[in-house]
């Protein structure tokens, strides 16, 4: 049979059509990707980039980087008596898994502008990940939002970073997800956004608690309290004060956080505790450069400080929560040397207080194991110290790459009175983990 070719003039009328469709959009020449649908209000923008992430370990790194996290967390450095960092050294990682892709809209009506914006990445670990062979990775959700923006304020349902962070403070790094002495979190929420006078806003919000997976704590046997029935019964609540201007911005937050539990796993009694935070930081202009601090604190910090994470929010001890003092800042200095290159140093500390063990006398320590020779590292931490130095060259609007080196460093906590190696039924002495690490990135935007 022969293959059907469309005559010459009815490929010529289908062009004309499309061009004709297609030059109804009006685009928006300062906002690359953005056009209007015909007949309405409403621009659609889309917006992503494809990204290789290229990591070397001069001295171990976190042996979980398909299933779990390449990019660095400094509470999780292998401790230099470890395995992990005596044997393996100078690791190689090549990762796509950072590229993105989102699509927002906004429509503009009488009353108020409407806006959605829904965006992934593919940073979903799994263990079907391979590098043996297809290297695939599952989409990981972002951010899926609405607002409702008007005279009084926004309102924002769905997810996106959380209303703790100040992301104009936000360290300037190479590595995906920098220091971990803050938070970097999206949430599923309700906020609100009202307008003050002198240029200040206030944001308040409710967003999604921990629930049972978070924090160590499940419905079913675990690792550390065995069918613990952690409840979510209100969510946790976020303010956020904020104000800017040519200078710069600087803001203050606060969110408190509620752990419960229905009962103890011996059948005692529903307890509860109430965790809070704080933070303040900044981002000052200075000279064509930017100087960003921020510092966060409090107790039972949990997933709002990165580095407690699991591991130092809350520890269940099957009567009662017993919270994690922590404390953590990061300072950033950011240098344009011209138009296509800017640098930064990024310093960091966190600190966390002893008071997550079950007695003074019993602090956490790494313990070791007879049966693999090797330290057993709870991932508890006294100190976590972080130094990222980075180059970004922005060839032009679509294409940049960055380059980057990481010295990192954590200190767990030991008993004093113990000295030389772990002996088996008492606890270690306090453990060192150090990093080196060199990562480069490369970026090209769709747009």
């Amino acid at each position: 049979m022969p293959r059907w070719t469309p005559a010459p003039w009815a490929m010529a009328i289908m062009a004309s059509a499309f061009f004709s469709c297609f030059s109804a959009v009006a685009f928006a020449e300062d906002e690359p990707g953005t056009f209007r649908i015909p007949g309405t209000t409403t621009t659609l923008t889309l917006s992503g980039y494809a990204q290789l992430d290229v990591a070397y370990d001069f001295k171990s790194r976190n042996p979980y980087v398909e299933a779990d996290d390449y990019a660095i967390i400094a509470a999780r450095i292998p401790l230099n008596a470890s395995y992990e960092a005596r044997k393996k050294s100078g690791q190689l990682y090549l990762t796509a898994r950072t590229s993105r892709i989102g699509l927002s809209s906004l429509t503009t009506t009488r009353w108020v502008d409407i806006g959605a914006r829904v965006e992934a990445d593919f940073w979903s670990g799994n263990l079907l990940s391979s590098q043996e062979f297809s290297n695939s990775v599952l989409a990981r959700l972002r951010h899926a939002y609405g607002t409702l923006s008007g005279k009084y304020g926004m309102l924002l349902v769905g997810q996106t970073w959380s209303t703790f962070m100040d992301l104009n403070a936000a360290a300037q790094t190479v590595d995906f997800n920098g220091p971990g002495s803050g938070p970097g979190l999206r949430m599923p929420m309700v906020r609100y956004t009202i307008p003050l006078p002198a240029n200040f806003t206030l944001a308040l919000a409710a967003e999604n608690a921990p629930g049972t997976d978070q924090n160590g704590i499940t419905d079913g046997p675990g690792t550390k309290t065995p069918y613990t029935r952690k409840v979510q019964r209100i969510p946790d609540l976020v303010a956020h004060l904020e104000t800017g201007g040519k200078w710069g911005s600087i803001s203050a937050g606060g969110v408190t956080t509620h752990y419960d539990n229905m009962d103890s796993p011996t059948g005692g009694a529903s307890y509860s505790k109430q965790g809070w935070g704080a933070s303040l930081s900044t981002a000052l202009n200075v000279f064509g450069d930017t100087f960003r601090v921020s510092v966060t604190g409090g107790r039972g910090l949990g997933r709002y400080m990165f580095a407690a994470g699991s591991a130092q929010g809350v520890t269940d001890t099957g009567d009662r929560f017993v919270l994690w003092d922590a404390i953590g800042y990061h300072a950033n200095y950011t240098h344009v040397w011209n138009t296509q290159f800017r640098s930064n140093v990024v310093w960091s500390q966190t600190f966390f207080g002893n008071n997550g063990a079950s007695s003074p006398e019993r602090p956490y320590a790494p313990t070791f194991s007879t049966e693999t020779m090797d330290i057993v590292d709870p991932e508890v931490n006294k100190q976590l110290v972080e130094l990222y130095v980075n180059t970004f060259w922005t060839l032009n609007r679509q294409v940049e790459f960055g380059l980057e080196y990481t010295f990192g460093q954590r200190h767990t906590f030991g008993n004093d009175e113990v000295s030389g190696p772990c002996v088996p039924g008492i606890l270690c002495p306090a453990e060192v983990g150090t990093m080196h690490r060199v990562t480069s990135t490369a970026r090209f935007n769709l747009f």
